[in-house]
């Protein structure tokens, strides 16, 4: 029997980001993307919880679609949501990478929108042991609830096929 071995998988469809408060990562997002969220809404009960090993749950969320990935941005008012803090070295630790042309001009828009970077960026050199992506540039940043951010000016092996 052949089964399809990609069975879908070479697509990501959206990043779910859990925040406090949802007005206010909209805000955020909205600033950051320069795009509006396309929906708000709610969801929650027994069947959408079981989906998450839940008992029950209701969820405040919206959508936010750019040209490549979709962003749902998720507020648990049941169960009540608890605080979670990842540093990107930890096991389980993800972030969300946006791509950018220009990192000096992204820097610049970061600050104009009153987000620092957590430090410097760096353009990758033959010192940095990359074997290949010399010239990438990237800056870290975080979100209004500590969620891992970056931005990628990417060469090489780190750019994309449009």
């Amino acid at each position: 029997m052949e089964t399809n071995k990609k069975a879908g998988f070479s697509r990501a469809n959206h990043v779910g980001i859990t925040v406090s408060n949802l007005e206010r990562s909209i805000a955020f997002y909205e600033a950051l993307t320069g795009t509006k969220v396309s929906n708000i809404d709610e969801i929650g009960g027994p069947r959408m919880a079981k989906t998450q090993g839940l008992e029950d749950t209701r969820i405040k969320y919206a959508n936010l679609h750019l040209e490549n990935l979709n962003i749902d941005i998720l507020e648990y008012v049941l169960p009540k949501p608890e605080i979670a803090s990842y540093q990107n070295n930890q096991i389980s630790a993800m972030h969300l990478c946006f791509e950018v042309d220009d990192i000096d001009t992204a820097i610049k828009r970061l600050k104009e929108i009153g987000i620092e970077p957590e430090g410097e960026p760096i353009v990758f050199k033959e010192e940095d042991g990359l074997k290949a992506g010399f010239g990438t540039a990237v800056a870290y940043f975080k979100d209004p609830d500590g969620t891992n951010l970056e931005i990628i000016a990417p060469q090489g092996p780190f750019k994309r096929e449009k």
